[in-house]
């Protein structure tokens, strides 16, 4: 597959849309100052080349009752792709990484349950080639995939994009469940914008068997419930993003709250979480290479009070992240959606 050549305005587009995945074409293009129609044509073409697609992000309640697993795992006898591509079969893995460092690969679980948790962690010591697992339960975890910042847009249009979705700051992400339990209507969808969270109303009531009324009530009750947070995919490495990265950090006692609510400030940062370790914060973060990789630990996580020690690990191949399988050469891949409980 042909990577898409990029100007100035699908650049713009694309953090617009990282803004505002489900925006009108007309509101982007009032905003971005360029035709609506012309916006529409370059999406289309920039999902066609599997550059960008828009997916939900599920409320973790609605999929599991467990938090997440950070997995770190030492190898033997294989080379570290080899043992990737095995693990890439095992159910309930988010995400899946090559990484530098002791461990030579990471992987995040979320699995429906505890016990599921537990079964899925179990599996992966009958994986060949894995040597050694250690599992890092999470805590808390603040979600900044969504709104981690590729900086496209200006400071103006970015506040214009934000007003449109209402959006708040992400906060910390918990496995409770809605308090009422969802209805068919609701649950399916849910299950249509996990797909496609540009979905129309109309498209999402023909493809769940309900009246265009029902479904155009039930999507503005999903979406403003936060059940389903419209969220765009992109392969960052054709943007110009080479460096994902990934942090473990030593707090001070009692400081982790605050150190991790510095982090998600940050907008090379994607997620921060509180992990059971004695490296307590784990964060993933993306910068353009890593020379601003050695600029952001030097300034701005140095200008975090609190941090005794820094743990810096590189993601060298990133085949999977947020359940959906990416390739370098022929782009965004199949969509591992978690199943609604």
């Amino acid at each position: 597959m042909t990577r898409p050549l990029l100007d100035e305005l699908d650049r713009r587009l694309i953090g617009a849309l990282h803004v505002a995945p489900r925006a009108a074409w007309d509101d982007i293009g009032e905003i971005l100052a360029a035709d609506a129609s012309t916006l529409k044509r370059r999406y289309d073409r920039l999902h066609q080349a599997r550059m960008v697609r828009a997916i939900g992000h599920a409320y973790w309640g609605m999929h599991s009752t467990a938090m997440p697993v950070h997995v770190f795992l030492d190898i033997t006898g294989e080379t570290p792709l080899t043992v990737l591509h095995r693990l890439s079969d095992l159910p309930h893995l988010q995400l899946l990484a090559q990484i530098s460092g002791d461990d030579p690969l990471y992987a995040v679980i979320h699995a429906p349950s505890e016990a599921a948790t537990s079964e899925a962690i179990d599996r992966l010591y009958s994986v060949p080639g894995v040597r050694r697992v250690n599992a890092l339960p999470a805590l808390s975890t603040l979600r900044r995939g969504m709104t981690w910042d590729p900086q496209f847009l200006t400071d103006a249009e970015r506040a214009d994009l934000l007003k449109l979705t209402g959006a708040r700051r992400e906060g910390t992400a918990t496995a409770t469940p809605p308090a009422k339990p969802l209805t068919e209507a609701e649950r399916a969808v849910v299950a249509q914008l996990i797909q496609d969270s540009r979905a129309s109303a109309a498209s999402i009531a023909r493809a769940a068997g309900l009246a265009t009324s029902t479904a155009h009530r039930v999507v503005r009750r999903v979406l403003d419930e936060g059940w389903v947070k419209p969220r765009l995919e992109m392969v960052s490495e054709w943007l110009g993003f080479q460096t994902p990265f990934l942090l473990r950090l030593r707090v001070a006692p009692g400081g982790t709250p605050d150190v991790m609510r510095r982090i998600d400030q940050l907008p090379q940062t994607r997620l921060a979480a509180h992990v059971a370790s004695d490296m307590s914060v784990l964060v993933m973060g993306l910068v353009t290479d890593r020379a601003a990789l050695a600029l952001f630990i030097d300034h701005e996580l140095a200008e975090i009070p609190g941090i005794l020690a820094v743990s810096v690990d590189i993601m060298l191949a990133e085949p999977r992240r947020y359940w959906l399988d990416r390739d370098l050469t022929s782009g965004l891949g199949a969509f591992h959606a978690p199943t609604l409980l």
